[in-house]
C-alpha cells in the first residue's frame, strides 16, 4: 500500500511554499503519477494535489502569443477553437492521448513534465518553438521547450518549481501544421513513432519556414534539421516532401523495445514525416494571397 501525506493547496503561494519541503511530488490529473508510484518509479512522502488551482487552467491569446496553463486538460485543447485555428497539430496530438476519460484528466503540463520521448503534445509544440514558463520561490523564468527536456523523465525543472504555462507564436499567411501517430492499436496506445510538421509559404508558394519534429525515435522528441533544410526555399511538391521525409533518418536514433524494433521505427519515421508534411502542405492551399 502506498503511504504518503496529502496536501491540496488553494493558492499558488501556498503551493510554492509546500513544494519547498523535501519529498514532495505534484499530482494534477494523476494519469501518469499514480501508475509510476505504484511501480516505485516515484518515491514521495508528500503528494501535492494542484487540481484546485484554476489560475493554471487557461487558453488565451496575448498579443502574438498563445498561452496555455499547465493544468489545461487534453480535452480542453481538443475543444478550443483558438488552438484549432493556431495549432491544428496540437489539437490532433491532444485528441490522440488515451481515451476520453484520460483526456479529461490528463494535463498539458503533466505531459510535458514527464519528459517522455513518446509524449504526444511535445512534437506539436516543438514545431512552433514553444516556450515553457516555470514558477518557484525565486520567481518566474522562461526556457525553450527544446532546452527544457534533457532526456527520458529529465527536465530543467528545479526543486520547488512548477510548470506554470506554455506559449507559442502562431504563423500567419499561408501555413499548415499536422500531427501523425503510429501505435500498436488504434486507441489508448503509446506512440511507436509520432511526427509533427509545420510549413509556411511565401507569396510565390515557396517554403519560407519548415519545421519537423519526431517522437519515440530518440531519448527526447527531436527536430530534424536535415529535413527542414531540404524544404526551405522549395516548392513543396510530393517529390520534395518525400526527399525531406527520407532525410529524417540522419537525425534520429531509435531503439528496440517491447513496442517496436529500431529498424521498424526508422522506416515508420520516414512514412509519418511524409504524411505530416503532406497534410501540413494541404492546409496551405487557398491561403496564398
Amino acid at each position: 500500500m502506498l503511504e504518503f501525506d496529502y496536501q491540496k493547496p488553494e493558492t499558488l503561494d501556498e503551493l510554492i511554499h509546500t513544494l519547498g519541503q523535501d519529498g514532495s511530488c505534484i499530482i494534477a490529473g494523476g494519469t501518469d503519477v499514480i501508475p509510476r508510484m505504484r511501480h516505485n518509479l516515484i518515491q514521495a512522502t508528500t503528494v501535492v494535489d494542484i487540481s484546485r488551482l484554476t489560475e493554471l487552467s487557461f487558453i488565451q491569446q496575448d498579443q502574438n502569443q498563445i498561452r496555455i496553463g499547465a493544468l489545461t486538460t487534453h480535452q480542453a485543447l481538443v475543444d478550443s477553437s483558438l488552438v484549432q485555428t493556431t495549432n491544428p497539430a496540437l489539437t490532433s496530438a491532444a485528441a490522440s492521448v488515451g481515451c476520453r476519460q484520460t483526456r479529461h484528466r490528463g494535463t498539458l503540463g503533466g505531459n510535458i513534465g514527464n519528459a517522455s520521448p513518446a509524449a504526444d503534445t511535445i512534437p506539436a509544440l516543438l514545431v512552433f518553438d514553444a516556450q515553457v514558463y516555470l514558477l518557484g520561490e525565486a520567481g518566474k523564468r522562461q526556457i525553450g521547450l527544446v532546452d527544457f527536456i534533457l532526456g527520458p523523465g529529465k527536465t530543467q525543472l528545479y526543486a520547488g518549481e512548477i510548470i506554470h504555462s506554455i506559449s507559442y507564436a502562431p504563423f500567419d499567411g499561408a501555413w499548415g501544421a499536422a500531427f501523425q501517430k503510429l501505435g500498436k492499436r488504434n486507441g489508448m496506445a503509446i506512440a511507436v513513432v509520432s511526427a509533427a510538421a509545420a510549413i509556411q509559404l511565401d507569396g510565390q508558394g515557396h517554403v519560407r519556414e519548415a519545421r519537423l519534429a519526431l517522437g519515440s525515435v530518440a531519448p527526447t522528441v527531436v527536430r530534424s534539421p536535415k529535413a527542414e533544410a531540404i524544404l526551405l526555399g522549395q516548392v513543396p511538391t510530393p517529390e520534395v516532401l518525400k526527399r525531406a521525409a527520407d532525410a529524417v533518418s540522419a537525425d534520429i536514433s531509435p531503439i528496440s523495445d517491447i513496442r517496436s524494433s529500431a529498424a521498424y521505427r526508422q522506416h515508420a519515421a520516414k512514412i509519418l514525416a511524409n504524411r505530416a508534411l503532406t497534410v501540413a502542405f494541404e492546409q496551405t492551399r487557398g491561403k496564398l494571397s
